[in-house]
């Protein structure tokens, strides 16, 4: 079963859109934040998934810690790992 880029459900509303699963927590993309849902509040109805109750405030600051884990590395990251145009 993928639970990835597939709408999400609260409450028999669309919340968001599913994006990643990290640390057994679905990443859930709601407007401009993501919030990380445990697993055990996570439901999969045919194509769309269901979320159950879930501490709002713990959803963000785990979406949060994953944003900062996601970042992208920056050009100047990658040439001090002996990445780049040679220059």
């Amino acid at each position: 079963m993928d639970l990835i880029c597939r709408f999400v459900f609260k409450d028999g509303k669309e919340f968001g859109e599913s994006i990643d699963i990290y640390d057994n927590h679905l990443i859930v993309k709601v407007r401009e934040r993501f919030i990380a849902v445990p697993m055990k509040c996570v439901s999969f109805d045919g194509e769309k998934i269901i979320l159950t109750d879930f501490d709002e405030e713990k959803a963000l600051e785990l979406g949060i810690k994953w944003v900062e884990k996601s970042k992208a590395v920056t050009e100047e990251e990658l040439k001090n790992f002996g990445f780049g145009d040679g220059d």
